[in-house]
């Protein structure tokens, strides 16, 4: 009896049969073309972005630091000027008054042919306090004595306190060397000759003002004199013919 083949039914969708593993190459042997897998490269580091610079934020913080600033300036201008003004109300200062008593003439030398004088004076100023409850810290200065713009000597203001309604009257002494212009001594010549010197005596003093237990801070005090004198002789006082003084405080 013949012999049949068997047939196996396959189902459809089933899976294919399994395929057998190819050996692995053999040592030494490169593998064939088909066999080498592609590699790829790897990607190149990017940094990450910077988050773009917050000038928004920086700027309002600098609008707000210049308000607080200007806002800080003008209140402490308000309090000083409130401060300013009760100390007016109450106290009523007034400004202190100069006046030029005496000038001595201790040297007075004329070289012709250089044109120099040397020069040396004695100068008693009055100074008077008009306050009732301010009291005038003078801290020395610089005075000096001048004919028609050239300053002929100086010398330095005393430091004193002059206390309420009070009056001082400090010894000044001036000397100096000073070469004149030919016009310059032209003019005193002949002023002498006339009997009618102009001389100007000012003086430049930082002041302190107190009120009551409060000291102020440092001020200018400026005092012009303005004399009319007879003649300059050494060793003589000279007769005063016109005295104007006026005195300005500087702020």
């Amino acid at each position: 009896m013949a012999d049949y083949h068997r047939i196996h039914p396959v189902t459809v969708g089933s899976p294919p049969p399994p395929q057998t593993p190819s050996a692995p190459p053999e040592h030494g042997k490169k593998p064939s073309h088909d066999q080498l897998l592609p590699v790829t490269a790897p990607a190149p580091y990017a940094p990450a972005p910077l988050p773009p610079p917050r000038r928004r934020r920086r700027h309002s913080r600098c609008c707000r630091c210049v308000c607080c600033t200007f806002l800080a300036l003008v209140l402490l201008a308000v309090a000083l000027g409130a401060t300013a003004g009760i100390l007016y109300l109450v106290f009523r200062p007034k400004i202190p008054t100069f006046h030029v008593d005496r000038l001595t003439v201790t040297r007075f030398d004329v070289n012709t042919t250089t044109a120099t004088v040397t020069d040396a004076f004695d100068v008693d100023v009055t100074a008077t306090n008009p306050n009732r409850r301010i009291g005038i810290y003078y801290d020395g200065g610089d005075v000096t004595a001048s004919f028609n713009g050239t300053v002929l000597c100086r010398g330095a203001f005393p430091a004193l306190y002059q206390g309420h309604r009070t009056t001082v009257s400090p010894h000044i002494s001036l000397t100096g060397e000073t070469r004149l212009d030919s016009d310059v001594a032209a003019q005193l010549l002949q002023q002498q000759q006339v009997g009618f010197v102009p001389l100007t005596v000012r003086a430049r003093v930082p002041i302190r003002i107190k009120f009551g237990a409060i000291r102020l801070w440092k001020m200018t005090g400026k005092a012009n004199c303005n004399l009319v004198v007879d003649n300059i002789q050494a060793g003589t006082q000279l007769s005063i013919r016109s005295n104007a003084c006026s005195f300005k405080l500087k702020i």
